[in-house]
């Protein structure tokens, strides 16, 4: 008797189980994770509807989603909050939006396009109503292919582009065949499918020479920086001093590397303001942060999530009161899991 084939995790968010009123708070809900949803959106709450449906592809998440237009926020308050240092890669089947990045740059993606996202960048979406496919890639694992990867968040593969119709129809034929994949052919295909991401937006072979190097030595100092945010010393000469380099040919391989420091200093006093188990006062996080003032670290705070240090711990304390209902037996929730353990 032939062994059985061990098929990849599928998650569906199945919205006929649950009553038209509550749809789309529960939507809503249920990718938090990834997106906010802008409160401006006008949804008839009671003839909202949206499909949904997520499978792991060994290192990657498969998704396919079919819903009404709406606004999609990732904010760096989110972006502090979940901590993903995942890339998204989306392809409007039907459907369209505009998009906004960086310092207020805008594009349209349309039907056809093909659309890459840095989770750690903040982003905003105002789209009509859309049927993609996309994928959910990690850092490490696109960044192989992909050298400096976080260059190329709101990059357009245009449909009309050879690039975009080759890979639109590796997509498609994907989302057909992915029930029956085995969970090593799933891990060979997930390998291929990041390598053709990576050269197909940046157009070129990965070179092995000294970007490489550069790029190898940036993404070592972004660890140290990561494991060292509570060294109050912590600036570009003293990692100069550490790593036994020339500030200048720091500056060359990272030159953000200033602004760099201190938006995972923030992004950390985030995550530890909105922690329940975390009782420091505000300023003892900011000083422990690197920051020379209580003022200084409040201003660059509210500067960068549009919202005080003091508004975050008052968020926290209102939703623990009011967190009491949950959505476990209305929806299938692994898909949050799912992105949390990629």
């Amino acid at each position: 008797m032939p062994s059985k084939i061990i098929t990849a995790t599928t998650t569906k968010f199945d919205f006929s189980q649950i009553d038209a009123k509550e749809r789309y708070n529960v939507w809503r809900d249920s990718i938090s994770v990834i997106f906010d949803m802008d409160s401006k959106t006008k949804i008839a709450e009671e003839l909202f509807h949206a499909e949904f449906s997520s499978t792991q592809l060994s290192s990657m998440l498969l998704n396919t989603t079919k819903s009404q237009g709406q606004n999609f926020n990732r904010s760096g308050r989110l972006i502090a909050q979940d901590n993903l240092d995942h890339c998204w890669i989306q392809m409007f089947v039907s459907g369209s939006s505009s998009v906004e990045f960086g310092r207020q740059q805008k594009k349209m993606v349309q039907t056809g396009d093909i659309f890459l996202v840095d989770f750690s960048q903040p982003l905003k979406i105002l789209s009509t109503d859309f049927e993609d496919i996309n994928l959910i890639i990690p850092r490490q694992i696109l960044q192989k292919y992909l050298i400096n990867v976080e260059k190329y968040h709101g990059s357009i593969l245009p449909r009309d582009s050879a690039f975009a119709k080759i890979l639109s129809s590796h997509l498609l034929t994907l989302k057909s065949v992915i029930p029956t994949l085995s969970l090593n052919e799933s891990s060979i295909i997930a390998e291929g499918l990041a390598h053709l991401v990576g050269l197909y937006f940046s157009q070129q072979a990965v070179p092995i020479n000294n970007d490489v190097l550069q790029f190898s030595t940036q993404e070592t100092i972004k660890r140290y920086i990561s494991q060292n945010l509570k060294t109050f010393d912590l600036n570009p000469q003293y990692i100069a001093m550490n790593f036994r380099i020339s500030r200048s040919y720091l500056y060359k391989i990272f030159p953000n590397i200033a602004s760099y420091i201190k938006q995972q200093r923030l992004r950390q006093a985030y995550r530890e303001l909105s922690s329940l188990t975390n009782n420091q006062r505000i300023s003892e996080i900011a000083f422990n942060l690197g920051f020379n003032s209580e003022s200084d670290f409040s201003r660059s705070f509210q500067r960068f999530f549009q919202l005080t240090p003091s508004d975050v711990r008052y968020n926290l304390a209102f939703a623990a009161q009011n967190n009491n209902e949950s959505l476990s037996d209305k929806i299938d929730l692994r898909f949050e899991d799912l992105v949390r353990k990629l």
